[in-house]
């Protein structure tokens, strides 16, 4: 059978029904941010669930839910929440809802996302639902209307959520139209894929939107090894540029050209523009305060606590190096939230002990710890005046790295200016690979 999730990874990689059929040891391990993301997403299913209190859920997979889905719309059931359609060349979709249209006489579907808009490029929405459709009307199970179900993302939640005001629903029918022929060829594709013992080829990879980030690029291993050690050091475009030639070996490329994109084969390089360094770095005031902050939300469409809208970040940690003086000892303040309430009254008060009215405050990535102390002073307007002198000193040290500039750059960084790449580098006594967690 193909499922809609098959179907989904085969077009996010062309070669991920022939790895699960034949090298499941290649597939990538869930992560634990997948794992929570797939916890969060059966929380907000059952809360879009609240919206029809009339519906039924099916019981049963695969055969056993399609025969109990086609019992419960015999009886006159007019919601359902997961009916399984099973087509009879083998599609097998799940829909999250399904509901009666009487001036129709058709089913309409309800897809629930996480999402805070129908974004083509979020979870592949349009395609998802579109094979749906196909499935279950394959299947014998008529479609009418369309709707996509998601977060509402201006939503600020007071006390037990509102599924009403919580999510709002789109129709989508006509985009999903739109999708149908597109999918259907998908299909053809996917299904000639499952029936396929071909190992995946060169045209796969490159047919692949992300090859420098695939999470499956190990499949090629066998076939292509230095198609595989490009991806971990050229650029994406470059990268696809170098594929569609076939040019798996560096060597086969004119130096200049390679040099040109930052690529050197075997050689260490270093570039320190030190009048541009020594220009930065004579910013500073000192004290120095050397911020990071950890927050949680950014897989929390539910918001956790009052005040707060989906995936909205939530600081619960911070720590705080603060240098008083050019040659003097550092010492470390630190924040930790140790029990479920709302952190952030506990830690603005703190940290505005901590952080005194003048000094640089040097970050890494300012984009994130200034976006943290806006929303921190919009949701806590007593500490606004604070908060925002605090972005008014921020020094991003993260931008001396970047590649663009040629400030600091050794190949060591491979072209990335993040800390996880920068500081075991410079410091590797530091390196990641050393840590517990």
């Amino acid at each position: 059978m193909l499922t809609k999730t098959d179907f989904k990874n085969f077009l996010e990689c062309p070669a991920y029904l022939w790895l699960k059929e034949f090298r499941p040891d290649l597939l990538p391990k869930e992560t634990l941010d997948e794992i929570q993301r797939g916890k969060m997403g059966e929380e907000v299913d059952n809360l879009a669930r609240r919206l029809f209190p009339e519906g039924v859920e099916v019981k049963g997979f695969f055969e056993d839910g399609f025969a109990a889905a086609k019992a419960l719309m015999a009886r006159g059931k007019k919601v359902l929440f997961q009916p399984t359609a099973i087509s009879p060349r083998g599609l097998l979709a799940r829909a999250d809802i399904v509901t009666w249209n009487e001036k129709l006489g058709a089913w309409d579907i309800r897809e629930v996302k996480m999402g805070t808009s129908v974004d083509e490029k979020e979870h592949f929405h349009l395609s998802d639902v579109a094979f749906q459709k196909i499935c279950f009307e394959e299947a014998g199970i008529k479609i009418g209307r369309i709707y996509i179900i998601h977060v509402n993302n201006e939503y600020v939640k007071h006390g037990e959520i509102e599924p009403e005001k919580f999510f709002i629903t789109v129709d989508a029918t006509d985009e999903v139209e739109e999708k149908i022929e597109d999918v259907k060829f998908g299909i053809e594709a996917a299904l000639n894929a499952i029936t396929s013992e071909a190992a995946p080829d060169l045209g796969m990879l490159l047919a692949c939107e992300d090859v420098k980030g695939c999470k499956f690029i190990r499949a090629y291993c066998g076939a292509y090894p230095e198609a595989v050690k490009l991806a971990g050091r050229l650029p994406a475009k470059q990268l696809a540029e170098f594929l569609k030639y076939e040019i798996f070996n560096p060597k086969d490329v004119a130096k200049d050209v390679l040099e040109s994109i930052g690529y050197k084969e075997g050689k260490s390089f270093t570039i320190i523009d030190k009048p541009i360094l020594r220009q930065e770095l004579l910013k500073l005031k000192y004290p120095l305060y050397f911020l990071d902050y950890e927050t949680l939300g950014l897989n929390e469409a539910i918001p956790l606590f009052d005040g707060y809208k989906p995936y909205q970040k939530v600081p619960f940690q911070y720590s705080l190096h603060i240098r008083e003086s050019e040659g003097g000892k550092t010492r470390q303040n630190e924040f930790l939230a140790r029990e479920r309430v709302d952190p952030m009254p506990a830690l603005l008060e703190q940290l505005k002990r901590d952080i005194g009215p003048d000094g640089s405050v040097i970050v890494w990535n300012k984009g994130f710890e200034m976006t943290v102390n806006k929303e921190m002073a919009v949701m806590h307007p007593a500490y606004g005046k604070f908060l925002r002198s605090v972005n008014d000193r921020v020094f991003d040290l993260m931008e001396i790295f970047r590649f663009s500039r040629k400030v600091f750059i050794k190949s060591e960084f491979k072209q990335s200016h993040s800390i996880k790449k920068v500081l075991p580098v410079l410091c590797p006594e530091l390196a990641y690979s050393s840590l517990e967690i």
